[in-house]
């Protein structure tokens, strides 16, 4: 559900392959018809009910289709395969029932005098001269054709052939029944349904199964349900999967080879985009082979394939000359904070603008990663120890390293910033209402945090050297070393994560981490 203006609306996604389902279209909207919340919620449920019917519907005809494709003429191995399973399952489905108990006696009786029966009809009629076979063959085989998908003709020889079979397997079938109703252990009369048979369908099973196709998007969404990476991962590395299976021609796993990898990676150095430019060898190692690496090393790991392709295709960025540090400089930091207290243009939202004026300030004196900030809500700031200190969890967004609470400097503090949020709630610096293209790969805190890029970069801070948001990271840790903070400190504030085993014993004082930040001077503007 999201809102559009003044009406709330129901938007659901599409899957690829079941697009020609719903008209070729990428998704479905369709207005709800109020602005209520307790309304929308109900006609939300019922759109809901309706899109996951017709995309139950669309796989089940998918799966027919799949289901439908007519195999060659089978040989008479496979025959008498298709017939042994159907003898097992016959077996497995009949109960002699308690041949002890009197009551039973009478109903023994009447399914011994009919198996006799059967046996009998259905033994004749496979005898030279026997006739026609009886209609439960002749039923029995139309079965086994349709189960199996098989091509064979009415009247050809491969049919009377697989006639034969059945024929046999009824009498196997009724023999065997006939041994339990009497109390007789079983005992094989034709060596085609004998234990040894049944031993070798199983192998060529077996077999079967390692050499069917493995879609290559299907072990990554195993690997999703076990990993469970960040949305924008999934999206991102979905994208470049099927780039790559539609650069082979198919998807199945199974065929992929070291040379395809490695063609695959000359195709992206190479190629230009549709802007004319070229994939960076990082973006190349660090994007799309990771996707490929990271899928099948999972597919080996639950043994749905034997190796990965892609283990030893490598790209080796060049060694890039830092010209500068990463850091925002004294200038470019100094820049970005007078640029919070100017004013805001007329048509920026109230939370644009409340995040322009906080959130490089929170970045400047916590080093914290941009989005951990633009997706602070009111609950995340109160007061520990009689310390004021913002929360960063994952109850409000992505967390990189888990929670943690980072204490705020005391020029925040000052600058009014506990006097700004009092009375609010909820997120501070995005409204949920007015949500409209966000989604869980592209939420609202990022798009906070691109908006303050951008703006950045209008502020003057244009050198392509340095990241608008991320700068202050950097600048936070060079900071940290000039005033004295232990670099354990400092990673603990920042989230980085522990450098040794050792560091990652016991907790960091939340009061030994306000000293520390209290270390870091002003910004004096």
């Amino acid at each position: 559900m999201y809102r559009r203006g003044e009406t709330l609306l129901f938007r659901r996604a599409i899957p690829e392959r079941f697009r020609s389902h719903f008209g070729g279209r990428r998704e479905v909207q369709k207005s709800l018809e109020t602005n209520i919340i307790a309304e929308a919620r109900h006609r939300w449920s019922r759109e809901l009910a309706n899109f996951e019917a017709t995309l139950a519907r669309a796989k089940r005809e998918t799966a027919a289709r799949a289901s439908t494709e007519v195999k060659p003429s089978p040989s008479i191995a496979e025959i008498e395969e298709g017939v042994r399973a159907w003898l097992s399952e016959r077996m497995l489905r009949a109960d002699p029932g308690d041949v002890t108990n009197p009551e039973f006696l009478a109903e023994a009786k009447r399914k011994v005098a009919d198996l006799e029966a059967q046996h009998a009809t259905v033994a004749a009629s496979g005898k030279l001269g026997g006739g026609d076979p009886t209609l439960s063959t002749e039923w029995l085989a139309e079965e086994l054709v349709a189960r199996n998908h098989w091509r064979i003709e009415p009247g050809s020889e491969l049919y009377r052939r697989l006639i034969r079979v059945v024929m046999r397997g009824q009498v196997e079938a009724a023999q065997q029944q006939l041994q339990d109703l009497q109390g007789e252990p079983r005992r094989v009369g034709d060596h085609t349904f004998a234990p040894e048979r049944y031993r070798l369908d199983e192998e060529r099973a077996r077999f079967r199964l390692t050499q069917a196709p493995k879609p290559l998007l299907d072990l990554f969404d195993g690997y999703v349900r076990e990993r469970k990476p960040k949305a924008s991962t999934v999206k991102a590395w979905t994208r470049q999967l099927r780039a790559f299976v539609a650069f082979l021609g198919h998807d199945d796993a199974r065929r992929i080879t070291h040379q395809n990898v490695l063609e695959w990676k000359e195709h992206l150095l190479t190629k230009p985009k549709r802007d004319g430019t070229i994939l960076t060898a990082r973006t190349v190692k660090d994007t799309y082979l990771s996707a490929l690496k990271a899928t099948f090393g999972w597919a080996v790991e639950n043994a749905h394939l034997q190796e990965n392709p892609a283990t030893q295709v490598r790209v080796r960025p060049p060694k890039q000359q830092r010209t500068r540090g990463a850091s925002l400089t004294d200038e470019e930091a100094l820049t970005i904070l007078r640029g919070t207290l100017g004013p805001a243009p007329p048509r920026l939202t109230i939370e644009r603008a409340f995040a322009r004026r906080w959130v490089p300030w929170l970045c400047a004196y916590t080093g914290a990663r941009v989005n951990e900030m633009t997706q602070l809500r009111r609950e995340d700031v109160f007061e520990v120890d009689g310390i004021w200190a913002v929360h960063i969890t994952p109850e409000a967004g992505t967390v990189k390293f888990g929670r943690r609470i980072v204490p705020l400097h005391p020029h925040i503090i000052e600058q009014g910033f506990l006097e700004a949020i009092e009375g609010l709630s909820g997120p501070l610096f995005y409204n949920v209402a007015l949500r409209r293209g966000g989604s869980d790969e592209n939420p609202q805190p990022k798009k906070v945090g691109e908006h303050i890029a951008i703006w950045v970069r209008e502020l003057g801070v244009t050198d392509p050297r340095v990241q608008p948001n991320h700068g202050w990271r950097h600048r936070f840790k060079t900071l940290a070393r000039q005033h004295g903070i232990p670099g354990e400190v400092g990673d603990v504030i920042q989230g980085h994560a522990p450098r040794t085993v050792g560091e990652a014993y016991g907790e960091v004082p939340i009061r030994t981490m306000s000293e520390a930040i209290e270390r870091l001077p002003y910004y004096r503007l």
